[in-house]
Protein backbone atom coordinates (compact mmCIF):
# COMPACT_ATOMS: atom_id res chain seq x y z
CA UNK A 1 0.00 0.00 0.00
CA UNK A 2 1.14 3.79 -0.52
CA UNK A 3 1.97 5.79 2.54
CA UNK A 4 0.60 8.70 3.19
CA UNK A 5 2.51 11.90 4.21
CA UNK A 6 1.05 11.98 7.79
CA UNK A 7 0.56 15.48 9.11
CA UNK A 8 1.99 17.10 12.48
CA UNK A 9 1.37 20.23 14.24
CA UNK A 10 3.18 23.87 13.23
CA UNK A 11 4.67 23.52 17.50
CA UNK A 12 6.99 20.60 16.38
CA UNK A 13 8.78 22.96 14.35
CA UNK A 14 9.65 25.13 16.85
CA UNK A 15 10.14 21.93 19.17
CA UNK A 16 12.90 20.55 16.68
CA UNK A 17 14.95 23.46 17.07
CA UNK A 18 14.83 22.96 21.05
CA UNK A 19 15.94 19.95 20.73
CA UNK A 20 18.54 19.31 18.37
CA UNK A 21 21.30 17.72 19.91
CA UNK A 22 22.19 13.92 20.00
CA UNK A 23 19.43 11.65 19.70
CA UNK A 24 16.86 14.27 20.79
CA UNK A 25 13.25 14.44 19.36
CA UNK A 26 10.22 16.60 19.68
CA UNK A 27 8.19 16.72 22.37
CA UNK A 28 4.27 17.35 21.50
CA UNK A 29 3.89 15.68 18.28
CA UNK A 30 0.04 15.27 17.30
CA UNK A 31 0.21 12.90 14.47
CA UNK A 32 -3.15 12.21 12.56
CA UNK A 33 -3.15 8.38 12.20
CA UNK A 34 -4.78 6.88 9.53
CA UNK A 35 -4.98 3.23 9.96
CA UNK A 36 -5.51 2.17 6.31
CA UNK A 37 -1.80 3.83 5.96
CA UNK A 38 0.16 0.33 6.15
CA UNK A 39 3.17 -0.52 3.59
CA UNK A 40 3.82 -4.10 2.80
CA UNK A 41 7.45 -4.76 2.92
CA UNK A 42 10.45 -7.37 2.27
CA UNK A 43 12.87 -7.37 5.28
CA UNK A 44 15.87 -7.50 2.65
CA UNK A 45 14.56 -4.27 1.36
CA UNK A 46 14.10 -2.65 4.62
CA UNK A 47 16.89 -3.85 6.76
CA UNK A 48 20.60 -4.54 6.60
CA UNK A 49 23.23 -6.90 7.99
CA UNK A 50 21.00 -9.57 8.31
CA UNK A 51 22.18 -12.72 10.18
CA UNK A 52 20.95 -16.27 10.74
CA UNK A 53 22.32 -18.43 13.13
CA UNK A 54 21.24 -21.38 14.95
CA UNK A 55 21.40 -21.72 18.67
CA UNK A 56 24.06 -24.40 19.13
CA UNK A 57 22.81 -26.78 21.96
CA UNK A 58 23.59 -30.33 22.90
CA UNK A 59 19.88 -31.38 24.30
CA UNK A 60 16.69 -29.66 22.55
CA UNK A 61 15.11 -26.85 23.78
CA UNK A 62 11.63 -25.96 24.68
CA UNK A 63 9.51 -23.59 22.63
CA UNK A 64 11.06 -20.23 23.49
CA UNK A 65 8.79 -17.14 24.35
CA UNK A 66 10.77 -14.14 24.92
CA UNK A 67 14.48 -12.95 25.60
CA UNK A 68 16.55 -10.53 27.08
CA UNK A 69 19.86 -9.34 27.41
CA UNK A 70 21.71 -8.25 24.22
CA UNK A 71 22.33 -9.18 21.20
CA UNK A 72 25.34 -11.97 21.49
CA UNK A 73 24.25 -12.44 25.19
CA UNK A 74 20.87 -13.04 26.74
CA UNK A 75 18.55 -15.33 28.50
CA UNK A 76 15.77 -17.02 26.61
CA UNK A 77 12.79 -18.83 28.79
CA UNK A 78 10.12 -20.86 27.55
CA UNK A 79 6.45 -20.48 27.18
CA UNK A 80 5.68 -21.46 31.09
CA UNK A 81 8.18 -19.07 32.40
CA UNK A 82 9.92 -22.26 34.18
CA UNK A 83 13.35 -22.77 31.87
CA UNK A 84 15.51 -20.07 31.21
CA UNK A 85 18.39 -20.46 28.87
CA UNK A 86 21.35 -18.77 28.60
CA UNK A 87 23.07 -18.26 25.45
CA UNK A 88 26.02 -16.32 24.33
CA UNK A 89 27.86 -16.58 20.94
CA UNK A 90 24.63 -18.88 19.55
CA UNK A 91 25.88 -21.51 22.27
CA UNK A 92 23.63 -22.94 25.36
CA UNK A 93 26.00 -22.08 28.02
CA UNK A 94 23.69 -23.00 30.77
CA UNK A 95 20.22 -23.47 31.86
CA UNK A 96 17.97 -22.42 34.71
CA UNK A 97 15.31 -24.68 36.01
CA UNK A 98 14.49 -24.49 39.83
CA UNK A 99 10.79 -25.24 39.99
CA UNK A 100 9.40 -25.66 43.35
CA UNK A 101 8.51 -24.57 46.81
CA UNK A 102 11.63 -24.80 48.36
CA UNK A 103 13.68 -21.89 49.56
CA UNK A 104 15.40 -21.11 46.60
CA UNK A 105 12.95 -22.68 43.76
CA UNK A 106 9.93 -20.70 42.00
CA UNK A 107 7.17 -21.91 40.48
CA UNK A 108 7.87 -19.25 37.29
CA UNK A 109 9.59 -15.92 37.14
CA UNK A 110 7.17 -14.24 34.49
CA UNK A 111 8.85 -10.91 34.87
CA UNK A 112 12.81 -10.89 34.37
CA UNK A 113 15.84 -8.89 33.35
CA UNK A 114 20.02 -10.30 32.68
CA UNK A 115 22.30 -8.00 33.09
CA UNK A 116 25.37 -9.31 31.18
CA UNK A 117 28.01 -7.04 32.63
CA UNK A 118 27.68 -8.54 35.81
CA UNK A 119 26.43 -11.44 35.14
CA UNK A 120 23.75 -11.52 37.17
CA UNK A 121 19.73 -12.68 36.44
CA UNK A 122 16.97 -11.42 38.18
CA UNK A 123 12.82 -12.63 38.35
CA UNK A 124 9.77 -12.13 39.79
CA UNK A 125 8.45 -15.48 41.96
CA UNK A 126 4.74 -14.00 41.74
CA UNK A 127 3.85 -17.56 44.02
CA UNK A 128 5.84 -16.00 47.23
CA UNK A 129 6.11 -12.08 46.12
CA UNK A 130 10.10 -12.11 46.22
CA UNK A 131 12.69 -10.98 43.05
CA UNK A 132 15.25 -13.84 43.13
CA UNK A 133 18.93 -13.08 41.77
CA UNK A 134 20.99 -15.94 40.13
CA UNK A 135 24.49 -15.48 38.85
CA UNK A 136 25.53 -16.99 35.37
CA UNK A 137 26.77 -19.01 34.31
CA UNK A 138 26.69 -21.88 35.31
CA UNK A 139 23.33 -20.52 37.28
CA UNK A 140 23.80 -20.04 40.73
CA UNK A 141 21.50 -18.93 43.62
CA UNK A 142 22.20 -15.67 45.11
CA UNK A 143 19.10 -13.90 47.13
CA UNK A 144 15.30 -13.21 47.15
CA UNK A 145 14.12 -9.95 47.87
CA UNK A 146 10.18 -9.89 49.16
CA UNK A 147 8.32 -6.85 47.34
CA UNK A 148 4.76 -5.72 47.99
CA UNK A 149 4.49 -4.43 44.50
CA UNK A 150 3.42 -6.81 41.96
CA UNK A 151 5.63 -5.15 38.91
CA UNK A 152 4.13 -5.22 35.46
CA UNK A 153 7.88 -5.26 34.56
CA UNK A 154 11.03 -4.81 35.79
CA UNK A 155 14.80 -4.04 34.47
CA UNK A 156 17.99 -4.52 35.85
CA UNK A 157 20.07 -1.30 36.11
CA UNK A 158 23.31 -2.16 37.92
CA UNK A 159 23.99 -4.73 40.95
CA UNK A 160 21.18 -4.73 43.80
CA UNK A 161 19.42 -1.98 41.74
CA UNK A 162 16.25 -2.41 39.38
CA UNK A 163 13.63 -0.09 37.84
CA UNK A 164 10.16 -1.80 38.09
CA UNK A 165 6.96 -0.59 37.15
CA UNK A 166 3.85 -0.73 39.17
CA UNK A 167 0.88 -0.44 41.17
CA UNK A 168 0.71 0.57 44.76
CA UNK A 169 0.24 -2.40 46.55
CA UNK A 170 -3.33 -3.32 47.35
CA UNK A 171 -3.30 -2.85 51.04
CA UNK A 172 -1.96 -0.08 50.07
CA UNK A 173 -4.33 1.53 47.87
CA UNK A 174 -7.39 3.79 48.90
CA UNK A 175 -9.29 3.18 45.85
CA UNK A 176 -10.31 -0.17 44.71
CA UNK A 177 -12.89 -1.35 42.65
CA UNK A 178 -14.08 -4.89 43.10
CA UNK A 179 -15.96 -6.01 39.59
CA UNK A 180 -18.23 -9.26 39.92
CA UNK A 181 -17.26 -11.59 36.92
CA UNK A 182 -19.87 -13.96 38.11
CA UNK A 183 -19.14 -17.87 38.24
CA UNK A 184 -17.60 -17.00 41.93
CA UNK A 185 -14.73 -14.91 40.16
CA UNK A 186 -14.06 -11.24 40.41
CA UNK A 187 -11.64 -8.39 39.43
CA UNK A 188 -9.44 -5.79 41.14
CA UNK A 189 -9.37 -2.55 39.54
CA UNK A 190 -6.44 -0.44 40.76
CA UNK A 191 -7.69 3.39 40.71
CA UNK A 192 -4.43 4.67 42.19
CA UNK A 193 -1.80 5.55 40.37
CA UNK A 194 0.60 3.94 38.58
CA UNK A 195 4.49 4.31 38.48
CA UNK A 196 8.28 3.66 38.33
CA UNK A 197 10.13 2.29 41.74
CA UNK A 198 13.76 2.19 41.95
CA UNK A 199 14.26 -0.86 44.14
CA UNK A 200 17.43 -1.88 46.14
CA UNK A 201 16.73 -5.07 47.54
CA UNK A 202 15.03 -3.46 50.38
CA UNK A 203 13.29 -1.09 49.73
CA UNK A 204 10.90 1.10 47.23
CA UNK A 205 11.70 4.51 46.03
CA UNK A 206 9.12 6.44 43.82
CA UNK A 207 10.72 7.96 40.77
CA UNK A 208 7.45 9.35 38.93
CA UNK A 209 4.02 8.35 38.06
CA UNK A 210 2.78 6.79 34.71
CA UNK A 211 -1.00 8.08 35.15
CA UNK A 212 -3.45 9.62 37.28
CA UNK A 213 -5.87 7.74 39.27
CA UNK A 214 -8.61 5.91 37.27
CA UNK A 215 -6.74 6.68 33.77
CA UNK A 216 -6.61 3.54 31.54
CA UNK A 217 -2.87 2.80 30.43
CA UNK A 218 -0.85 -0.36 28.90
CA UNK A 219 2.35 -0.48 31.31
CA UNK A 220 5.05 -1.03 28.64
CA UNK A 221 9.04 -2.45 29.50
CA UNK A 222 12.10 -0.58 29.62
CA UNK A 223 14.63 -1.54 26.77
CA UNK A 224 18.04 -0.71 27.05
CA UNK A 225 20.12 1.28 24.18
CA UNK A 226 23.80 1.69 25.24
CA UNK A 227 23.90 3.00 28.56
CA UNK A 228 20.28 3.96 28.78
CA UNK A 229 17.04 3.30 28.88
CA UNK A 230 14.07 3.20 27.28
CA UNK A 231 10.18 2.93 27.82
CA UNK A 232 7.71 3.53 25.64
CA UNK A 233 4.11 3.59 26.95
CA UNK A 234 0.78 3.15 25.40
CA UNK A 235 -2.01 5.44 27.36
CA UNK A 236 -4.39 7.96 25.76
CA UNK A 237 -0.85 9.19 24.10
CA UNK A 238 2.32 7.41 23.53
CA UNK A 239 4.95 8.51 25.55
CA UNK A 240 8.30 8.05 25.47
CA UNK A 241 10.84 7.87 28.55
CA UNK A 242 14.67 7.71 28.60
CA UNK A 243 16.13 6.56 31.93
CA UNK A 244 19.72 8.52 32.33
CA UNK A 245 22.71 8.79 34.68
CA UNK A 246 19.92 7.96 37.97
CA UNK A 247 17.83 10.83 35.85
CA UNK A 248 14.39 10.07 33.96
CA UNK A 249 13.26 12.36 31.61
CA UNK A 250 10.11 12.31 29.10
CA UNK A 251 11.19 13.06 25.71
CA UNK A 252 8.77 12.31 23.29
CA UNK A 253 4.52 12.37 23.18
CA UNK A 254 2.89 10.94 19.96
CA UNK A 255 -0.96 11.84 20.38
CA UNK A 256 -2.98 10.59 17.71
CA UNK A 257 -5.33 13.43 17.15
CA UNK A 258 -9.09 12.66 17.41
CA UNK A 259 -8.70 8.57 16.91
CA UNK A 260 -10.26 7.37 19.90
CA UNK A 261 -9.26 4.07 21.17
CA UNK A 262 -12.22 1.79 21.37
CA UNK A 263 -13.72 0.50 24.73
CA UNK A 264 -12.21 -3.03 25.90
CA UNK A 265 -15.03 -5.88 26.90
CA UNK A 266 -14.27 -8.20 28.79
CA UNK A 267 -15.17 -11.75 27.49
CA UNK A 268 -15.37 -15.12 29.73
CA UNK A 269 -14.94 -18.35 28.36
CA UNK A 270 -15.99 -21.30 30.60
CA UNK A 271 -16.96 -24.72 30.26
CA UNK A 272 -19.57 -25.44 32.76
CA UNK A 273 -18.49 -24.08 36.27
CA UNK A 274 -15.23 -23.57 35.46
CA UNK A 275 -13.60 -20.70 33.94
CA UNK A 276 -10.87 -21.69 31.13
CA UNK A 277 -10.38 -17.88 30.03
CA UNK A 278 -10.84 -14.65 31.09
CA UNK A 279 -10.22 -12.31 27.76
CA UNK A 280 -9.96 -8.37 27.27
CA UNK A 281 -11.52 -7.89 23.61
CA UNK A 282 -10.94 -5.09 21.97
CA UNK A 283 -13.53 -3.75 18.99
CA UNK A 284 -13.03 -2.44 15.59
CA UNK A 285 -9.55 -1.16 14.20
CA UNK A 286 -7.05 -0.59 17.13
CA UNK A 287 -3.41 -0.25 17.65
CA UNK A 288 -1.61 -1.79 20.87
CA UNK A 289 2.12 -2.56 22.75
CA UNK A 290 4.76 -0.04 21.98
CA UNK A 291 7.71 -2.50 22.28
CA UNK A 292 11.55 -2.34 21.80
CA UNK A 293 11.55 1.42 20.99
CA UNK A 294 14.79 2.82 20.12
CA UNK A 295 15.88 6.57 18.37
CA UNK A 296 18.56 7.73 15.74
CA UNK A 297 18.27 11.63 15.70
CA UNK A 298 15.01 12.94 15.62
CA UNK A 299 13.07 9.34 14.66
CA UNK A 300 11.81 7.24 16.85
CA UNK A 301 11.37 3.21 15.53
CA UNK A 302 9.01 1.10 17.14
CA UNK A 303 6.79 -2.18 16.80
CA UNK A 304 3.29 -2.38 17.85
CA UNK A 305 0.35 -4.80 17.50
CA UNK A 306 -2.39 -3.80 14.76
CA UNK A 307 -5.52 -4.57 14.37
CA UNK A 308 -6.80 -3.81 10.84
CA UNK A 309 -9.79 -5.13 9.03
CA UNK A 310 -10.43 -7.77 11.46
CA UNK A 311 -7.03 -8.94 10.83
CA UNK A 312 -4.34 -8.78 13.12
CA UNK A 313 -0.61 -7.62 12.65
CA UNK A 314 2.67 -6.73 13.74
CA UNK A 315 3.97 -3.76 12.39
CA UNK A 316 7.13 -1.71 12.79
CA UNK A 317 6.45 2.05 13.04
CA UNK A 318 8.95 4.42 12.45
CA UNK A 319 8.10 8.46 13.54
CA UNK A 320 9.16 11.61 12.90
CA UNK A 321 7.86 14.69 14.18
CA UNK A 322 6.06 15.17 10.65
CA UNK A 323 5.51 11.60 9.77
CA UNK A 324 4.39 8.07 11.06
CA UNK A 325 5.15 4.92 8.37
CA UNK A 326 3.83 1.62 9.49
CA UNK A 327 5.34 -1.48 7.79
CA UNK A 328 4.12 -4.99 7.54
CA UNK A 329 7.84 -6.32 7.24
CA UNK A 330 8.05 -10.32 5.13
CA UNK A 331 10.28 -12.41 4.05
CA UNK A 332 10.13 -14.02 -0.05
CA UNK A 333 8.48 -17.43 0.37
CA UNK A 334 7.57 -17.34 3.87
CA UNK A 335 4.66 -17.12 6.59
CA UNK A 336 6.47 -15.70 9.49
CA UNK A 337 5.52 -12.63 10.90
CA UNK A 338 8.38 -11.07 11.11
CA UNK A 339 8.65 -9.90 15.12
CA UNK A 340 11.72 -9.17 17.58
CA UNK A 341 12.11 -10.53 20.63
CA UNK A 342 15.11 -7.81 21.61
CA UNK A 343 16.69 -5.22 20.45
CA UNK A 344 20.55 -3.72 21.07
CA UNK A 345 22.34 -0.74 20.05
CA UNK A 346 20.09 -1.05 16.59
CA UNK A 347 20.18 -4.71 16.15
CA UNK A 348 17.29 -6.86 16.21
CA UNK A 349 16.67 -10.17 17.19
CA UNK A 350 14.00 -12.19 16.87
CA UNK A 351 13.64 -16.20 17.54
CA UNK A 352 12.47 -18.56 14.89
CA UNK A 353 11.13 -22.01 15.94
CA UNK A 354 9.67 -24.93 14.86
CA UNK A 355 8.52 -27.05 11.60
CA UNK A 356 10.95 -25.69 8.78
CA UNK A 357 7.77 -26.87 6.43
CA UNK A 358 4.88 -25.17 7.65
CA UNK A 359 7.18 -21.67 7.07
CA UNK A 360 7.25 -22.35 3.54
CA UNK A 361 4.44 -20.42 1.55
CA UNK A 362 3.68 -22.41 -1.27
CA UNK A 363 2.19 -19.75 -3.05
CA UNK A 364 5.40 -17.57 -3.18
CA UNK A 365 9.22 -18.48 -4.29
CA UNK A 366 12.13 -18.76 -1.58
CA UNK A 367 13.95 -15.62 -1.16
CA UNK A 368 17.86 -15.88 -0.94
CA UNK A 369 16.77 -14.95 2.75
CA UNK A 370 13.63 -17.33 3.12
CA UNK A 371 16.03 -20.28 1.79
CA UNK A 372 18.84 -19.06 4.29
CA UNK A 373 16.41 -19.48 7.30
CA UNK A 374 14.69 -22.83 5.74
CA UNK A 375 18.55 -24.54 5.81
CA UNK A 376 19.32 -23.26 9.25
CA UNK A 377 16.40 -24.50 10.54
CA UNK A 378 16.87 -28.19 8.90
CA UNK A 379 20.05 -28.61 9.96
CA UNK A 380 19.45 -27.40 13.51
CA UNK A 381 17.91 -30.38 14.54
CA UNK A 382 14.51 -28.75 15.79
CA UNK A 383 15.63 -26.54 17.80
CA UNK A 384 15.47 -22.94 17.32
CA UNK A 385 17.34 -20.02 15.71
CA UNK A 386 17.73 -16.52 15.56
CA UNK A 387 17.07 -13.89 13.04
CA UNK A 388 19.16 -10.36 13.49
CA UNK A 389 18.97 -7.39 11.62
CA UNK A 390 19.52 -3.10 11.62
CA UNK A 391 17.60 -1.12 9.92
CA UNK A 392 18.74 0.71 7.16
CA UNK A 393 19.66 4.23 7.64
CA UNK A 394 17.36 6.08 4.80
CA UNK A 395 14.39 4.33 6.84
CA UNK A 396 15.27 6.02 10.19
CA UNK A 397 16.19 9.56 8.77
CA UNK A 398 13.38 12.38 8.70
Amino acid sequence: MKIKTLTAIAICVTMMACNSGKNQIADGWVIDNDRDDMETIDLQEIAEIIDVKPIVSDEPLDEIECLNGISNNFIACNRQYRTFYHIRDGKLVDKLNTVGNGPNEYQELRKFSFLPAENLFYGYNSSKGAIMCFQTSPFKYVSKSEIKNYPFSLVAVGRDQLLITSQPPLDECENVEIEDMGFGAVMRKIKDSSAVYSFDGHSLTKLFCMAKPGDEFSPSAFTRSGKDLLMLLLMPKHTLYRYSDGQIQKIATIDYGDMEMPEPSIKIESQGAEISAIKIVFEGDYCHGCDFPQIKGSTLAYWQRMALNNKKYNCLAIATPNNLHVYKIYIGGLNIEVTPGMVDNGVYTMVIQGDWESKIDSNEELSPLGKRIIETLKQNDENPIYLQFRLKNKYLKD
